[in-house]
């Protein structure tokens, strides 16, 4: 990953804000953090779930490094999670800092995986909240920042993910949504299939095989193409990795059950 600051962005004031308040809770005469502390402080934070520490910890480490690449690239992966676990005006903030300073990301080492993946994840979660023509219109720069990700590093497990829920997201279509990419998008993009899911899903977990989401999102997949014996294969793994993988990883474990559950004896 990476880190930087935006001069300028849109929210700011929010991250000055927060970064100040941990400065705030500091012990009386207690020297201010480096870098590398509040870095390592966030990592932590990160590591045990607890992503709005999380989030004010890599701010105050952007504090005294603008254009960290690392920063900004944990930045936007803990914003676009956190805002998961949010609601309303205050989830499409977040997921609005997140897109933000994967933007930063990008400008600060364009040449870098790191952040156009980032990028990508986070237009993914944004797209959630948005309508069905707003979506599609996302879709084209999801696709084209994965596709950049990978011809720079076709090693990056994520970027395969992200490739992956594209298609579903694509192949999946109902007819209105198609009516609405006809308009937006001038047609369906080219390409999005369950088949190159299926093979994006398996560079993923080739890549990373104890991510537990990359399981429960190929497992949804094999479920949605009607092989249960394989969804079951994938799901039971997702199930029964070690929950160290993504700060998400309980929530991942506690869908890939429930699915489970649902799946023909």
């Amino acid at each position: 990953m990476t880190s930087e600051r935006a001069p300028g962005r849109p929210g700011l004031v929010r991250a000055a804000a927060l970064a100040a308040a941990i400065v705030a809770l500091a012990p009386s005469g207690a020297a201010a953090r480096t870098f590398e502390e509040a870095l390592a402080q966030g990592d932590q934070q990160y590591t045990q779930a607890h992503l709005p520490q999380a989030q004010a910890a890599y701010l105050e480490a952007l504090g005294d490094s603008a254009s960290d690449l690392v920063v900004l690239c944990r930045l936007a992966r803990t914003e676009s999670e956190l805002a998961e676990l949010q609601k309303g005006d205050e989830q499409r903030r977040t997921r609005a800092d997140a897109v933000g300073h994967a933007r930063a990301a990008i400008k600060a080492a364009p040449d870098s995986a790191a952040g156009h993946v980032w990028l990508a994840v986070a237009l993914g979660r944004q797209a959630l909240s948005e309508g069905p023509k707003a979506k599609l219109a996302l879709s084209r720069e999801i696709k084209s920042e994965v596709d950049r990700a990978i011809a720079i590093d076709p090693n990056v497990g994520r970027a395969w993910h992200v490739a992956g829920m594209w298609n579903v997201k694509l192949a999946s279509l109902n007819a209105f949504e198609r009516m609405a990419a006809n308009a937006v998008l001038g047609g369906v993009p080219k390409g999005a299939s369950f088949e190159n899911a299926e093979k994006a899903f398996q560079r993923a977990i080739q890549l990373e095989p104890e991510y537990v989401n990359h399981r429960l999102e190929y497992g949804r997949l094999l479920h949605a193409m009607h092989r249960d014996a394989d969804a079951r294969r994938e799901l039971e793994k997702a199930a029964s990795l070690p929950p160290t993988s993504d700060a998400l990883d309980a929530r991942y474990q506690a869908e890939a059950r429930e699915l489970l559950g649902k799946l023909p004896k």
